[in-house]
């Protein structure tokens, strides 16, 4: 038996700690059992660490109910991965708010590179298509498509993945004991084959609504690409590319019409420079190590204004810029630089980067 974890298992187990406060501890004092066989004297004198703290450190009915949820996972073939353990993944490690510990089904390859492929559960037949075409390009890549097994975009990601062989993982709102939504039950046994489902919860947390912002930095961290297809103003998949943003991960948005209510968080995102728009999948596939299909244009530079000549020279010069950097050194204004710059994207000459920066392709 473990004993680390299950001493990990007691610790998120006592009221008034949460991760950020055992990661504090365990930097201190080693690992969680040291931390659990502390004591008082001695966790008092760690910063910030105060007497409501501590009060249920060591408790042997927690630590009780610790051995019996590890007994669980066990039994019901759920696996238990930690933020110090060798195997937890990378990217995820990163991130300042990472759970410190996961719990998981299925044989996944923690090492990798994933993108999330997220978006509204009122999916269209628009954002459907391009979901597929999107997966698509990812056949026979080492890679995992993450999402949240949501309905919509989420399962239609997960269910064209599975199809084409492709490790696929579900990051869920609640605990491994149940599943949710229960439509998505037997897609969640297919992908433990090829892939699995995740949660940061124990087994038994139900799926209560501010679980699912939670997670969704989970889905934003373990990816290095996350792709929004569809979302209204406000939707859940935005705060998946707020969490990606803040992890300074590259986001891309799938623009659509501005009449459509399933595009306008996606345009918004566009607009506001929080994502790159999308228009191929190859796009997407390129950050992998693809090389990206050229466009003439970008080599001859023809059909080109005065305005989007001077952009390009400029970046030639310069490298990546910053959008007010641009325009100090071209003397124009933000708002009319603006839709010069989506032309030159459009047109794959530049890309945007996090920060709201520019640099040629």
């Amino acid at each position: 038996m473990n004993q680390e974890i299950v001493h990990l298992i007691a610790l998120r187990m006592c009221p008034h700690i949460g991760d950020m406060t055992i990661k504090k501890l365990i930097s201190h004092f080693g690992s969680a059992q040291n931390v659990w066989s502390a004591t008082s004297q001695e966790l008092l004198s760690v910063y910030h660490i105060g007497h409501k703290t501590i009060q249920h450190l060591g408790n042997q009915s927690l630590l009780d109910q610790a051995y019996k949820e590890f007994g669980y996972c066990i039994t019901n073939n759920i696996q238990i991965v930690h933020l110090w353990d060798d195997s937890y993944p990378n990217l995820l490690k990163e991130c300042s708010d990472a759970p410190v510990m996961l719990y998981y089904k299925g044989a996944i390859n923690w090492k990798l590179p994933a993108v999330s492929i997220v978006g509204t559960r009122k999916m269209t037949s628009y954002g459907e298509n391009f979901t597929k075409k999107l997966v698509e390009c990812f056949q026979n890549k080492k890679i995992n498509i993450v999402s949240g097994l949501a309905l919509g975009v989420d399962g239609c990601a997960h269910k064209k993945a599975n199809e084409l062989a492709i490790p696929t993982l579900g990051v869920l709102a609640h605990g491994l004991s149940t599943l949710y939504p229960p439509q998505h039950k037997g897609l969640a046994e297919r992908m433990i084959l090829n892939g699995g489902i995740l949660s940061e919860f124990a087994p038994n947390t139900k799926p209560e609504r501010a679980n699912f912002i939670q997670r969704n930095r989970i889905i934003a961290g373990l990816s290095s690409v996350t792709v929004i297809v569809e979302s209204g103003y406000g939707g859940g998949a935005i705060s998946t590319v707020k969490f990606a943003n803040s992890y300074h991960r590259e986001v891309f948005a799938l623009p659509g019409k501005v009449t459509d209510t399933c595009s306008q968080g996606c345009n918004q995102l566009i607009r506001n420079l929080e994502a790159q728009i999308l228009t191929r999948p190859e796009d997407v596939v390129s950050l992998f190590g693809e090389a990206p299909i050229k466009n003439l244009q970008q080599e001859l530079w023809i059909d080109l204004t005065d305005q989007e000549l001077k952009i390009i020279e400029l970046l030639k010069r310069k490298g990546k810029l910053q959008i007010d950097a641009l325009s100090l050194e071209l003397n124009l204004p933000t708002f009319q630089l603006m839709p010069i710059l989506l032309q030159l994207e459009l047109k794959n000459i530049i890309e945007t980067l996090p920060g709201k920066y520019f640099s040629l392709l």
